[in-house]
This record gives C-alpha cells, structure tokens and sequence, in this order.
C-alpha cells in the first residue's frame, strides 16, 4: 500500500513538473546572438533589465523586444527583389538643379547597449522591422533631401557621390542618435534619372567623348610631327656622314691608283740615292744622266770572228 502511494505521489509531481517545464517552454523566447533584449509588462511597464542573447521566461501579459547590437543594412531600392518592401523602395532626391532622381539608398545601423531603453522609450512597442522599415526611411528621405539641394543631379551620380555618402551619414546620426539608434555609414547607391536628366547626361557625356578624341588626336598629331622632325634630322645627318665617307673614298682611290701607276712604271731597281726622312737632296740632271743604265752593244755581223779575238 505504501508503495502504491509513493508511485502516485512521484507520478503526479511528475506530472506536474513536466506540465510546468512544458508551460515555461511554451512562454519562453530566443535572443539570437548580436541581439539584447528588453521586457515589457502591460500592468507594470518596461523592467529596468537588459536581457543578453539566451531563452527567456516570458510570464503573461508581457513581451518581449529584441534589438541588434550588430550591424543591420536597411536597403532601400527599386529592385523589388530586394530591400524591405516586395515593391519599388527607392528614396527620390531633389537636387540642386530642381532634378528629381530617385536613389537606391543603403544604411548600416545598430543599437547599443546602453541605448535600448532611449530606443524603447522614443517607440514603444514596435518591433525593430517597423522601425527600420517605417522610421529610419523616414529620417533618410528627410536626410537625403536635405544632402541633395547643396549638390546637382551630375555630381551627386558622379564624382561627388562618396562626398554626399559620408554628409547622409553624419545627418542620420544627427537626426538618429538621440532616439537611440547609431549609424554606422550610409550610401548613396544606383540612380534611376528621369528621361529629360538622361537626355542631359548623354549629351555631356557624347561632349566629352568628342573632346577626348579632339585632345588624343591633337597629342597623336604633335607626336607624328616631332616623329617626321626628328626623321628628317636623321636623314640630313645620315646623308652627311655618307658624304663625307664618300669624299675620304674617293681620295683614298685616288691614292691607290696612282700607287699602282707608280708600280707599273717600275723597272725593279732601287733607287741608288736614299733619302732619309726631314733630309733634302739637290741631285744635278748630270748625276741622274750618269747614272742611267748603259745599254750593252749589239754584235756585228761578224760575231763569231770577234769572239776569236777576245778570246786571243
């Protein structure tokens, strides 16, 4: 009988316990890591707790409010594949040249820690989505238009637009700080021009273009002419060092012809008289009679006999 009773008594407390934990299970919540979270009670209010990334016990008649302390990127763009809404999002700006051009803009925001309660406290209970999704779009297209009237529509898609990124930023935080939300950095990304601006922007751009080529042609024209320049000069000194080849050529073949002349007229005899080099001779025309060879006499007719007589 006792043990009976104790098998009853275990088996309803673990009934009990099991319907309780299945009870807090069932009112419990995630705050996913990058995320804190804060409770609200509709009889008592918001507790002063912050509630970092865990499961969470959350009893009835209250709820709980779960805000990113990392990075978020709210997207707005036409693209209706992306961004918060399924329909074209994009934020229109008014420029400097009264230009309506509509921009896909992108924020990077978060809350901090110690800046949950201001979040809470400027907008109630609404979720994060809404906020970002209403709130924050709200204050960039406040933001944006207030960037886009010191700047026109052509600096604002062109070379200004990283300049206007970083003035939208330090404008949301202006506009975003005191109600608890930081913005990291916001950009000013494709833009959608309307027909008129794009007529514009082709006709500057087709202007450009022309003036580009005008200023390639203009250095491929001074580039030819220093190339022709300098040809010319190359020739002129080419021609001249031929010339003057051509002119120590001619002397030298001059030279040698007449060296052959010389050696044709030769006989094979030295001359008896030598000069030395630096010495002057004055030879008489008798001397130079004198020393001509003596031509030998011919026999007569009676050879044979006068060699009989020398030979006596």
């Amino acid at each position: 009988m006792v043990v009976r009773r104790v098998l009853i008594i275990s088996g309803i407390l673990i009934a009990i316990g099991a319907a309780v934990w299945g009870y807090r299970w069932s009112r419990s919540e995630w705050i996913e890591a990058g995320h804190i979270g804060v409770m609200y009670s509709a009889r008592t209010g918001l507790e002063r707790q912050v509630y970092t990334p865990r499961r969470v016990f959350v009893p009835w008649f209250h709820q709980l409010y779960t805000y990113p302390t990392l990075t978020q990127a709210a997207i707005y763009t036409e693209d209706t594949s992306q961004g918060e809404q399924v329909s074209a999002d994009g934020i229109q700006v008014t420029t400097s040249d009264n230009a309506i051009t509509t921009f896909d803009v992108v924020v990077y925001y978060r809350v901090r820690s110690e800046d949950v309660f201001t979040v809470f406290k400027e907008f109630g209970a609404i979720p994060i989505d809404t906020i970002q999704r209403v709130h924050i779009r709200r204050a960039v297209k406040d933001a944006c238009q207030s960037v886009g009237t010191s700047v026109d529509a052509f600096a604002l898609m062109g070379r200004n637009r990283e300049a206007a990124g970083v003035r939208l930023t330090k404008e949301l935080q202006t506009r975003l700080q005191p109600k608890g939300i930081t913005v990291e950095m916001a950009h000013f990304c494709q833009a959608y021009p309307q027909e008129l601006l794009m007529q514009k922007i082709n006709q500057r751009v087709n202007a450009y273009t022309q003036l580009t080529i005008a200023q390639i042609d203009q250095q491929i024209a001074n580039v030819e002419s220093q190339a022709a320049l300098m040809k010319s000069r190359a020739e002129t000194r080419a021609a001249a060092i031929k010339s003057s080849q051509t002119q120590a050529r001619s002397l030298e073949l001059l030279q040698l012809e007449a060296d052959k002349a010389a050696l044709e007229r030769w006989n094979g005899q030295l001359p008896p008289i030598q000069a030395k080099p630096g010495q002057t001779l004055v030879i008489p025309s008798g001397l130079l009679s004198a020393l001509e060879p003596v031509q030998p006499e011919k026999p007569a007719a009676g050879g044979p006999a006068t060699n009989e007589k020398e030979g006596q």
